[in-house]
């Protein structure tokens, strides 16, 4: 009895540990992020889409006036080799613009519709949400104001100069642009400086930047536009 009870313990762990040998967990899924921006003015409602699978529906160019301080969230996408992202008409299937891209795992990036409806495009960002030095504030600046001249930005009541003759959507030809700078934090107003005649074309509105933070931001518009559509400024804290 006492043999055959060995006997079966031993065939009962040789296979237990044949078949726990054999169970391996799943590695770590991979993820990318990836951030959707309306700033075409004359738009109608979109629904963003990653392949063809829907993320987020009816998003609107935003109805403030001048300054919008932006607030939807990255959302969370699968990395792959080539990804199409689209901006499509709420709705249906039917693209207003998208771009292609292959997306990198634990990479995080920023979508843009621009430009009039009629010539929207889609253009896409590296976000490098790396820290920066203790104390102070990251920050970028992208010209999307489709017929606006090229601008300087610079603190009101600064002659110093932290973005230099900015064109429209020139971070596609000089990806340079897509990074960010460091400055102090503290309670800015930017103007937005015609880089040929010197004149205003806006000033933000009172923005705090917050100590070891990030923010983009960007002109968007139209000159000559009226209310909603008129030059002003989107500003987003990619790390709030």
């Amino acid at each position: 009895m006492k043999i055959k009870y060995f006997i079966t313990l031993l065939i009962s762990g040789c296979l237990l540990f044949s078949i726990s040998g054999c169970l391996k967990k799943d590695p770590q899924a991979s993820i990318a992020q990836v951030l959707l921006v309306p700033l075409s003015p004359n738009s109608s409602p979109v629904d963003f889409s990653v392949n063809g699978v829907l993320f987020a529906t009816t998003v609107g160019y935003s109805t403030t006036v001048g300054t919008v301080r932006y607030t939807l969230p990255y959302y969370t996408i699968e990395p792959k080799g080539t990804t199409t992202i689209s901006y499509n008409l709420t709705g249906t299937t039917t693209s207003i613009a998208s771009v292609t891209r292959n997306i990198e795992a634990d990479k995080v990036y920023s979508t843009f519709l621009i430009d009039s409806v009629h010539e929207a495009k889609a253009v896409i960002v590296n976000d490098n949400l790396s820290d920066p030095t203790s104390g102070k504030v990251k920050i970028r600046f992208f010209h999307f104001s489709g017929n606006t001249s090229p601008v300087d930005v610079v603190v009101t009541g600064s002659t110093s100069k932290l973005f230099v003759n900015r064109s429209f959507n020139d971070q596609v030809s000089s990806p340079v642009y897509e990074n960010f700078i460091e400055m102090d934090p503290g309670t800015y107003t930017f103007s937005f400086i015609n880089t040929t005649t010197g004149a205003t074309v806006y000033t933000t509105t009172s923005q705090v930047l917050i100590p070891d933070r990030i923010y983009t931001l960007a002109i968007r518009g139209f000159t000559g536009g009226t209310t909603t559509q008129s030059v002003g400024a989107w500003v987003y804290p990619n790390k709030p």
